[in-house]
């Protein structure tokens, strides 16, 4: 899911809660109780609207499955406790409203629904690159050569190292992550060759095209 979309659809959910939850509230004419009720009213709104916010933004990149859940509950739990507390507040309203305002509460809850179980599942491909994004941090000494004498990982670590690069590499499968996840595995057996034949300005050239690899994924899969 784009930046877009994170936020559209909050803006869409506080829109139909909004629609579900104050049609035919009176802020003026009433004493003050009343008017705080009317507000506790909008605070629900608010709150839906940002639990989806929070919900979509836990799914994305490699998402936390946990807290994008616990947001949309909290999201869905407010769209419904607006609407029920709306129905007390206007008892006498008329069926035309009761219609329009359960609706907009049903429309609501699956678009926060939706919307996060389509961000969590449409980022399969980053959950499978997170190994491969951890091997790459945890070794970025050997993405670009050491150009003073005796000093860097030797060739039993490249080639180790290349070995998992290429086995997490090939766990990528979904998306848009996939491509640079396998030209990342490529690159990783090419800069093992380079050190075997001791060719640093290859090896520098080809760990340049590496980072670039590594972070397009990490530009892909950051949390919205």
């Amino acid at each position: 899911m784009s930046s877009l979309v994170t936020i559209i659809a909050p803006a869409v959910v506080a829109v139909l809660t909004a629609a579900g939850a104050v049609i035919g509230i009176q802020f003026r004419d009433v004493d003050a109780y009343q008017r705080r009720r009317g507000i506790w009213q909008w605070l629900l709104v608010v709150l839906a609207a940002a639990a989806t916010m929070g919900a979509i933004g836990s799914a994305s990149g490699v998402g936390n499955l946990r807290e994008a859940v616990i947001m949309a509950v909290v999201g869905v739990a407010a769209v419904v406790v607006a609407r029920v507390m709306w129905r007390r507040r206007v008892p006498d309203a008329e069926p035309r409203n009761i219609a329009i305002a359960t609706a907009a509460a049903a429309c609501a809850v699956l678009v926060i629904v939706g919307t996060t179980a389509l961000t969590y599942t449409g980022n399969k491909g980053c959950r499978q690159a997170q190994l491969l994004v951890d091997y790459t941090r945890a070794s970025s000494g050997a993405i670009m050569p050491a150009f003073e004498a005796n000093q860097g990982p030797t060739v039993g670590d490249f080639e180790n190292w290349s070995k998992l690069i290429r086995e997490a590499a090939d766990q990528v499968t979904d998306g848009d992550i996939a491509p640079h996840a396998h030209r990342m595995g490529e690159l990783a057996g090419q800069i093992t060759d380079t050190v075997r034949n001791k060719d640093k300005a290859t090896h520098a050239v080809l760990g340049a095209q590496y980072s670039d690899e590594f972070h397009a994924i990490i530009a892909k899969c950051q949390r919205q």
